[in-house]
């Protein structure tokens, strides 16, 4: 499968690396001289023509969302557009002369083949699902939802890593200051990380997940009522709620 990427930043340099492992990626961007070290590492070409995505399978945007529009309206013959931009929706897309999209959110996870995809699509775009699920697989778990469903998950796993990440750094820190040397407390952390979402996945709820580990008198009994008396779980309500807010107003 030939895949244009449009926008070769952070995202759609993930993108490209996890995509080009099965499919000939093409690289677009401005500055095409700038991407010579990613190409040669992915195997790909790169350009500043976006003519290309005539002969592409899939164009994927990954420009920032003031420059979508732009790029809209230079490719109105793609084939299947993906696109990343957050709060810009399917039906504005349109209005700029896009035909046969997909909007996406994913995460950085999909830089080691975990990320959650989450994407809509209209009605008569469905027949092109089967070429974006078989190119998008490969970069993690990909789940479709109503369009006004993508804000939330764009809060919840689009900005998830950073989050979990946060409440992780302040663990490292605090294993670090107790006597622990920073390399294992990070493995630890990390592991910790990657043995509680492996529950979840089997089936473990959060309650019962506390509810095993927390035994009455117990260190995590304590830890969890400290938590509680700060204000955690409400501080993190609002994290969410305001990066939901953030994705609805770059729609606008």
């Amino acid at each position: 499968m030939r895949i244009a990427i449009i926008g070769v930043g952070r995202l759609g340099t993930i993108i490209a690396k996890a995509l080009s492992e099965h499919n000939e990626v093409i690289l677009v961007d401005k500055h095409p001289e700038d991407l010579v070290t990613l190409a040669g590492d992915v195997g790909a070409k790169a350009t500043d023509d976006m003519t290309v995505t005539k002969f592409v399978d899939i164009a994927v945007i990954s420009v920032k969302p003031t420059q979508v529009e732009e790029v809209i309206k230079k490719i109105p013959e793609a084939n299947l557009i993906v696109s990343c931009a957050a709060g810009i929706p399917i039906k504005k897309l349109e209005s700029w002369g896009a035909k046969n999209i997909i909007r996406i959110m994913p995460n950085i996870c999909a830089e080691v083949d975990q990320a959650v995809i989450a994407y809509a699509m209209h009605t008569e775009t469905e027949r092109k699902e089967k070429v974006f699920l078989t190119a998008f697989t490969a970069l993690g778990m990909c789940l479709k939802v109503d369009e006004q469903h993508l804000d939330p998950i764009t809060a919840t796993s689009g900005s998830g890593p950073a989050f979990m990440a946060y409440f992780a750094q302040a663990m490292i820190e605090e294993a670090v200051a107790n006597g622990l040397t920073e390399e294992d407390a990070e493995l630890v952390v990390a592991q910790t990380l990657i043995g509680t979402g492996t529950l979840m996945k089997s089936g473990w709820t959060t309650k019962k997940i506390i509810e095993t580990v927390a035994s009455p008198g117990g260190t995590t009994e304590a830890g969890l009522k400290m938590l509680d008396e700060k204000g955690t779980n409400k501080a993190i309500h609002t994290a969410v709620k305001f990066a939901t807010e953030k994705a609805k107003e770059l729609g606008k």
